[in-house]
């Protein structure tokens, strides 16, 4: 029941949640202010004079700007806490209440320190100096207002120092603001930078520092997911091992730097020819593996016939160098309840034939 309750006010949303906290928070604070006046007023410390168009003024603020938020009114906001209105409000309630406070008019004085402490952390630097000068004019004009209407009351002196103590006040709790702001802004920039190397270690250990394609690490996790997932599921996916025929004699002739530039073509070319929902790593050496989901071994086997004749097609250039490239590439569909290392020594024995069977050419594991 009490879950109920909590979820219809607070609704289920985390975010808006923590907002509806924290201006509920600053509702209840307010309210209980409205409840001080009527207490001063119903012990004869002022005399009502304007209490109740006050008290009415500032629930309907309160109600509305709570409302605002609950309904997702304020959700496309850039604030959509609301936090400097609700500021601007509870400042121009507490100035308004110093003036209908009569004798009390002390107490709108700590209701407004309060507000100030309570929004002011969350603003920005130039927010918290533009929030601190409205304060002080707010409270400025309300003392000036007193003392011109009842001097008795708001005696000038008394008005001055308490002015000075507000200005000081202000400006003492913005300054604080102020470097509160400045390290927030340093916690978001650590949190970024920190995003962003989690995100360079996790390139890093997943993917080839030469052609940019996963590493044999990442496809055996990606191949053992699959493998589960066509186990729940039971549809048909395939593994191809592809070799660079002769790359050793690559190596030997035209020097390492071009057999990496070979390794990068490869690459290049598995990647562009290959749906956006399959993959391609490199797994050592000269040796490539391309996982095709959801098809059949005749599909499957189509797609690694492309994928060799791009191979064919695309000459190496390196230096004063050009020369052409073939691959040899083996296919095998995975057998449902099979483990990895199965459908990958297929996929190697039909590699095999293929070498076998005088290179740059296909061969299926099943009808070879």
């Amino acid at each position: 029941m009490l879950g109920s309750l909590k979820d219809l006010v607070l609704t289920r949303d985390a975010k808006q949640r923590i907002r509806l906290a924290h201006s509920g928070l600053a509702s209840v604070l307010l309210l209980a202010a409205v409840a001080a006046m009527h207490g001063m007023a119903a012990f004869g410390v002022n005399d009502g004079k304007g209490l109740w168009p006050w008290t009415v003024a500032s629930v309907t603020c309160i109600v509305t700007l709570f409302a605002a938020i609950r309904f997702g009114w304020s959700a496309r906001l850039k604030d959509p806490s609301l936090t400097v209105v609700q500021l601007l409000f509870a400042v121009a309630c507490s100035a308004s209440a110093y003036r209908v406070a009569g004798a009390g008019h002390g107490a709108p004085l700590l209701m407004v320190s309060v507000v100030l402490m309570f929004g002011m952390f969350g603003l920005r630097a130039v927010q918290a100096w533009l929030i601190g000068g409205y304060s002080v004019l707010a409270f400025g004009l309300a003392m000036y207002s007193g003392v011109r209407a009842r001097p008795d009351i708001y005696d000038p002196r008394v008005q001055l120092a308490y002015f000075i103590c507000l200005i000081l006040f202000v400006c003492g709790l913005t300054a604080v603001s102020q470097r509160v702001s400045a390290m927030r802004d340093r916690l978001r920039a650590q949190r970024a930078e920190l995003a962003a190397a989690l995100e360079r270690i996790s390139l890093l250990a997943t993917s080839d520092d030469l052609t940019g394609l996963l590493n044999r690490r990442a496809m055996s996790e990606l191949l053992e997911r699959e493998r589960q997932r066509s186990d729940r599921a039971g549809h048909a996916w395939c593994v191809a091992i592809l070799d660079i025929d002769h790359f050793k004699r690559i190596n030997d002739v035209h020097g390492h730097a071009a057999g990496d530039e070979a390794l990068r073509v490869v690459a290049r070319v598995c990647t562009k020819a290959m749906r956006s929902c399959d993959a391609v790593a490199r797994w050592g050496g000269e040796e490539f593996v391309l996982l095709f989901r959801d098809v059949d071994p005749a599909h499957a086997v189509d797609a690694a016939e492309r994928i060799r004749a791009s191979v064919a097609a695309s000459p190496v250039s390196f230096g004063a160098a050009t020369f052409g490239l073939t691959a040899s590439i083996g296919v095998a569909t995975h057998q449902r309840g099979d483990e990895i290392a199965q459908t990958l020594s297929r996929a190697d024995r039909a590699l095999y034939m293929a070498k076998v069977a005088g290179r740059d050419r296909v061969r299926d594991a099943t009808t070879g």
